[in-house]
């Protein structure tokens, strides 16, 4: 994954994300904030689901295309909160930076 994350405004955006472990039995969250704590405002989360059964360690991260045609930012933070068990995890080092681009075609 980049340090930069680009939401296409109007569009369908899909990310996938690569553990490299077993993951299934997990829970995982990810919202997009105005700035860089939980208490920015929150601009949109992401639908987050395993790209098969988890045991390959890869999540699917989707946000439709009315929910990112309805962004007026321009850019935000986010990252993903893996639950394990009853332990909350950190799945980066820092937020990641989002940028939400305009589209040309209709």
């Amino acid at each position: 994954m980049s340090n930069e994350i680009i939401v296409h405004k109007g569009r369908t955006n899909i990310v996938t994300v690569d553990f490299g472990v077993n993951i299934q039995d997990d829970v995982f969250t990810s919202q997009i904030r105005s700035g860089p704590s939980q208490d920015a405002p929150l601009i949109v989360e992401w639908d987050v689901s395993f790209q098969t059964d988890g045991s390959d360690g890869k999540l699917i991260l989707t946000i439709d295309d009315l929910a990112s045609s309805q962004i007026a930012a321009t850019s935000g933070f986010m990252d993903i909160k893996r639950v394990s068990g009853s332990e909350s995890f950190a799945a980066f080092d820092k937020p990641l930076e989002v940028t939400f681009q305009g589209t040309v075609t209709v």
